[in-house]
């Protein structure tokens, strides 16, 4: 192994990364950032990105397939972006699920698959999924994360929280696991 192979192989290993190939899958996909890399009692530590009320972009979505779901007036909303071959994605959703009611949030759940077909497939197999909506242009995900301070190509799970006023104060790239709920609260009190 030369050692930029080297490097490249320690890089990703410090990212927390997993790299995903499976037959039909294109070769070098990023699963997802394995749950529990970030860990912080703060929003400020558990956010990539953290923004106070003042300064925070606006929230817009993306081209979709699907209706967006609507915001609910005085209600924090919470984006998870997803995907059918991201292991850590499907870990968390029913746990996100749970919380919904109990943190009083609106879930919004959009998929950053290629076709419909893949979301079709993996919602006849797990009928208990909630309901998604689809990039139009999953290519461009990155550029829609750039709006809200993700930079690059981060990996998902991608969380972002908009805030009643409809602004997005925090933008999170990896999963939450049980450990997370009570900086969650913290973030929807601010």
């Amino acid at each position: 192994m030369d050692r930029l192979s080297a490097l490249a192989l320690i890089i990703a290993l410090a990212a927390g990364c997993e790299k995903k190939e499976s037959p039909g899958e294109p070769a070098g996909r990023v699963n997802a950032a394995k749950t529990g890399t970030k860990r912080g009692t703060t929003p400020e530590a558990f956010c990539d990105v953290h923004h106070a009320a003042a300064g925070a972009p606006a929230f817009e979505w993306p081209a979709l397939v699907g209706t967006a779901p609507p915001a609910v007036a005085g209600k924090w909303r919470w984006i998870n972006v997803w995907a059918t071959w991201c292991k850590p994605c499907l870990e968390e959703m029913p746990r996100l699920a749970r919380w919904q009611a109990k943190l009083n949030v609106e879930l919004a759940f959009v998929s950053v698959d290629e076709t419909d077909a893949e979301v079709a497939t993996y919602r006849q197999a797990h009928p208990e999924a909630p309901p998604s909506v689809r990039l139009v242009e999953p290519a461009k995900a990155s550029e829609w994360f750039g709006k809200f301070g993700l930079a690059g190509d981060p990996p998902i799970p991608i969380h972002l929280f908009v805030d009643p006023a409809g602004k997005v104060r925090c933008a999170r790239a990896g999963g939450v696991n049980e450990a997370d709920l009570a900086v969650v609260e913290r973030l929807l009190a601010e």
